[in-house]
């Protein structure tokens, strides 16, 4: 068993998310787009695109524009989420030692390490209660929820759960899940830890990755292609997939009733 979820599993799922993924953009790409997106003014240059993607991307600046509040929800838990990845990637890499290259020692980068990601874990926690909050309390967004929306919450409410009690009540170790993980990305597996909290966040990890690719959670990717089409400085045409003709799309339009000529009216 722990050859099959500890080796085999983590491979599968991460084959599915990586597919998954690739598969989604390829279908947004060849997506038609028989109308022009631009129709106010936006950024003539590459570099204002750009800086216009990053504000959208980094500040939400649709969202400032419109309720204070759930921007600051979402900025949170989006900050808190981006803050908590390169930890990860950070601080498993160097062992927790990272901070060691800007002169302080190893303890004092260990602690700093942990600081920083308790904080950054106790805020993404917020973020996403919050955010399960307002799904719950608004009638509005109960209507327009699915399964598939609180599904994501709980994963997430479970993964920031296991992580903050592995990191503050749990004996796992740095070198262990560095060893473990850097086993699996260099295709020589070891056995993983046998930390109870860390198999839990790990494959609640796992469940979240499969479900990625068919989930809402893919705006994180679409957001990219939906402000690149209305803010890019250049072909600014209508786009049409070459595989579909004109005549496709005007066999698709309504037609509206033949008006009634008076000779009919009097026939009738």
């Amino acid at each position: 068993m722990n050859v099959f979820f500890g080796w085999v599993v983590p491979y599968i799922i991460f084959a599915i998310f990586l597919s998954g993924i690739v598969n989604r953009m390829l279908v947004w790409s060849h997506v038609p787009v028989p109308f022009k997106l631009t129709v106010f003014f936006g950024p003539q240059t590459m570099r204002g695109a750009c800086a216009d993607l990053a504000k959208e991307t980094i500040g939400f600046r649709s969202l400032w524009r419109g309720k204070k509040g759930l921007w600051f929800i979402s900025w949170l838990f989006h900050i808190s989420l981006a803050s908590i990845l390169i930890g990860h990637i950070v601080g498993i890499a160097f062992l927790g030692q990272q901070f060691t290259k800007f002169g302080v020692s190893a303890e004092q980068s260990e602690s700093l390490s942990v600081m920083l990601g308790t904080y950054a874990g106790v805020a993404f926690l917020m973020g996403v209660m919050l955010l399960f909050i307002r799904r719950v309390a608004s009638k509005k967004m109960r209507f327009i929820s699915n399964f598939g929306d609180y599904l994501v919450l709980v994963l997430l409410l479970g993964i920031a759960g296991s992580g903050m009690y592995m990191r503050s009540l749990d004996n796992v170790t740095y070198l262990e899940v560095a060893t473990y993980l850097k086993g699996l990305i260099s295709l020589n597996p070891v056995p993983p830890p046998s930390s109870v909290a860390f198999l839990l966040h790990f494959n609640l990890v796992q469940l979240l990755l499969l479900y990625f690719p068919s989930s809402k959670l893919m705006h994180s990717c679409g957001i990219f292609f939906t402000r690149w089409l209305i803010t890019r400085p250049y072909e600014r045409q209508v786009i049409i997939n070459e595989h579909t003709s004109s005549d496709s799309f005007r066999s698709k339009r309504h037609k509206a009733p033949e008006p009634i000529s008076n000779s009919d009216r009097e026939a009738s």
